[in-house]
């Protein structure tokens, strides 16, 4: 009997607990390269009869030798049906104006890391980057009720926020030169 206000505490306390914004840092031994990728993505959903698609959003900075090149990581669980990756763009709708994004058609190694940014959800899931810069991804966090929506070719794909990424960002962003 005397354990259980104990327990009752340490459930209440972790409740209070929440997870660090602070990025993650690793250096890429295969590229020599330092990797800065936000702690949590921002994470977007697509309803269709019996299924969820997801859409996480991180972002990321990639330093070789003090130069820094952003990416905007985006993991789709179900993208759509593709003949010329060219033909992607990811929009971000928020704030009243749109970013639409393109992405590279580089590998992971010549972008300046080889290790996943995370791990895929399921085995239809594919990533894609998307060059920005530090100006892009303050845009991002300063919007309010972000919104995003995948094209691929004639076939739009809209997703509605999940988990609001923006601090998130504003803490990787804060670290950029």
């Amino acid at each position: 009997m005397r354990l259980l206000p104990i327990a009752i505490l340490v459930a209440m306390l972790s409740g209070c607990a929440t997870p660090s914004a602070a990025p993650r840092h690793y250096l890429d031994e295969e590229t020599a390269a330092t990797v800065t990728i936000t702690a949590q993505p921002w994470i977007f959903f697509h309803r269709r009869p019996g299924r969820r698609e997801f859409l996480s959003l991180y972002a990321i900075d990639v330093n070789r030798q003090g130069a820094h090149l952003q990416y905007i990581a985006a993991l789709i669980s179900m993208p759509p049906p593709l003949s010329d990756p060219s033909q992607l763009t990811l929009e971000l709708q928020g704030g009243g104006q749109t970013l639409s994004l393109r992405p590279t058609l580089e590998d992971t190694r010549q972008l300046g890391f080889v290790k996943p940014v995370a791990p895929a959800y399921t085995l239809g899931s594919s990533w894609w980057y998307f060059p920005v810069t530090k100006d892009i991804l303050g845009t991002v966090v300063r919007s309010k009720d972000l919104g995003a929506t995948v094209v691929a070719g004639e076939v739009r794909v809209g997703y509605t926020k999940w988990r609001d990424g923006s601090a998130e960002i504003a803490e990787l962003t804060a670290i950029l030169p």
